[in-house]
């Protein structure tokens, strides 16, 4: 993702190109596609004709090829744009990413550096309070790369006590908040270096009698979490 005038812009990766679109590009799009004619979609953008123009002419030429296809009316009308299959491919990609990254809006952050990798079963190995943190092996990663650690706060479950299974991302910690959100009550649990978000349903808060100040332990599964160079 990167900063832009007009919003932040996203990286999106369409057969081996790498396409920028920003909420401002990606609105043009859909109200071509909605409307059937630049001319409206600029209108509904707010954006000169000649900007929209320009908008679509370079994401064209970063993906070299049409997405949008004009056909020219006569005297009596009958002209008018629409979005190609690549334009519609760029609008569901766009899509697909703003879904994700506004589902995870306060998703947990843990920085750390990778200390040790494992090739051969694709995982990679940072240390949070003295103990390892377990994390998926996907893309490039070497050892002592500074990394941030992604993980949703409803990818984490709590226990009263640590238990035998194959979830070996375990940690003691303590719960300093507790509140509803989104009907799912959130807490925050206190780890020592950090604190981390738990969201758990009102059943599960009675049933393990969670109250503030408890000391619970929390776990998740290497496959929860996403990593990022940083």
């Amino acid at each position: 993702m990167d900063n832009a005038r007009d919003g932040p812009q996203y990286r999106l990766k369409l057969d081996n190109k790498i396409i920028l679109l920003n909420n401002r590009k990606f609105e043009l799009l859909k109200y071509i596609d909605e409307c059937g004619s630049i001319t409206k979609a600029s209108q509904q953008v707010k954006i000169p004709y000649r900007s929209a123009l320009k908008y679509i002419e370079d994401l064209e030429n970063d993906v070299n090829n049409t997405i949008v296809s004009t056909k020219r009316g006569g005297k009596g009308g009958g002209g008018g744009s629409k979005l190609t299959e690549q334009g519609k491919i760029i609008l569901k990609e766009y899509r697909k990413v703003n879904s994700i990254l506004k589902m995870h809006a306060d998703v947990n952050e843990i920085e750390g550096t990778i200390s040790d990798i494992d090739v051969e079963n694709k995982i990679a190995n940072i240390y949070l309070n003295g103990n390892k943190v377990i994390l998926p092996l996907r893309g490039n990663f070497d050892i002592g790369d500074k990394v941030l650690v992604l993980i949703s706060p409803e990818d984490i479950f709590v226990m009263l006590k640590p238990q035998e299974s194959s979830v070996r991302n375990v940690f003691k910690g303590k719960i300093i908040s507790m509140k509803l959100k989104d009907h799912l009550v959130r807490l925050t649990v206190d780890l020592g270096e950090i604190s981390l978000f738990v969201d758990v349903t009102e059943y599960s808060r009675e049933q393990l009698n969670l109250t503030l100040g408890k000391e619970v332990y929390i776990g998740f599964k290497a496959a929860a979490l996403a990593m990022v160079k940083i």
